[in-house]
């Protein structure tokens, strides 16, 4: 049974409540919620504990069983009391079973030239997918930079990570697994060739960001291609290995740790970012001196007139801060590319 839901996760579908959990203090702690599944739409976070489960307490159970209780048909309920950090008391949250078929990869352009590529998870098909995204945002319009967002992925197939890695490098180390022996350290390397041809790159992560994910944050962040924000990665850098026994069963294996190519081991201790970004929640206000717009009966602009026509948007810094965050740091990094190159002239 393990071995098959192994496959399903990493082939992309599969049933559930859509987290990716692991087993901490005897209680089980979320890793990160798996995007548009019932998990992320209950709005359960990374670093969430499970403390019981329908009736029964995780206390004294196995990760596996845990995992089994939270299973079961598609369209079933379930009841978890969910502890989260800074809160003194447990909140139930009832989910409702559902098939689980991960996107891995979507894309879209957050302003003119600005491009978004978010990767939940690493299947066998996410480096494929991420090229076909990039291609999509260079066809819509010339881009001045790119936000790669890895945050609450859990990991998935090194080959992946090493896909996307090799997508915006031209040379170098991408990670190395190192085992007991000297002889077994394995080197990842990149292709010659960056999608985005040097154009500036921020990647961002959070403490649901995990093994695979954190492998490519810790590439692009030591070979200096990319600008790292958000907050410290959940520091998962071992080496599973599956041995097929048979047609139904496997042997899984840790073999060895993840080290990104300055040396540095994910294992227990992460990624941390160049630039800090954490908040919970942020709400706007207004800047209380009148404007032009404050005035009755003021002449709107064309942009002011589409607009309204499209019906407004919540802005990004309110649905998404870090996002946002992370958007002004590349515009940052463009302008001052584009001063220093004016300044070479």
């Amino acid at each position: 049974d393990q071995f098959e839901d192994l496959q399903s996760t990493t082939s992309g579908e599969f049933g559930g409540l859509g987290l990716e959990v692991t087993m901490e203090d005897g209680f089980v702690k979320v890793v990160s919620p798996i995007d548009d599944s019932p998990a992320s739409r209950a709005d359960i976070q990374a670093g969430d504990l499970i403390l019981k489960i329908d009736d029964t307490f995780v206390k004294g159970l196995s990760l596996a069983e845990a995992v089994e209780l939270m299973r079961g048909e598609a369209g079933s309920e379930v009841t978890l009391s969910v502890l989260s950090d800074g809160e003194e008391k447990p909140r139930p949250v009832t989910l409702k079973r559902d098939r689980i078929k991960v996107e891995s990869v979507k894309s879209e352009v957050l302003e003119p030239g600005y491009g978004y590529l978010r990767v939940s998870q690493f299947q066998n098909n996410t480096g494929h997918e991420a090229k076909k995204a990039l291609d999509q945002l260079k066809a819509e319009g010339e881009l001045s930079g790119l936000i790669l967002d890895l945050r609450n992925n859990p990991g998935g197939v090194l080959g992946g990570a090493v896909e996307i890695s090799d997508l915006f490098l031209d040379s170098g180390l991408i990670v190395y697994t190192q085992g007991r022996e000297s002889e077994s350290r394995n080197d990842y390397k990149a292709n010659p060739g960056d999608e985005i041809e040097g154009l500036p790159l921020v990647v961002l992560v959070n403490g649901g960001s995990a093994s695979a994910s954190e492998i490519v944050a810790g590439a692009l962040q030591d070979q200096g291609r990319a600008v790292v924000v958000g907050t410290r990665t959940f520091g998962k850098g071992s080496v599973q290995t599956v041995l097929p026994i048979s047609g139904d069963n496997a042997l899984k294996l840790t073999t060895a740790r993840y080290y990104t190519p300055d040396g540095r081991s994910i294992q227990a201790e992460g990624i941390e970012p160049d630039i800090p970004v954490q908040v919970s929640s942020v709400e706007l206000l207004k800047d209380q001196r009148p404007r032009e717009a404050d005035l009755p009966h003021h002449l709107l602009n064309q942009a002011q007139k589409e607009a309204l026509e499209k019906g407004g948007e919540e802005p990004l810094a309110s649905r998404d801060y870090p996002l946002s965050q992370a958007l002004s740091i590349l515009k940052g990094i463009n302008l001052a590319e584009r001063r220093k190159a004016d300044r070479s002239r």
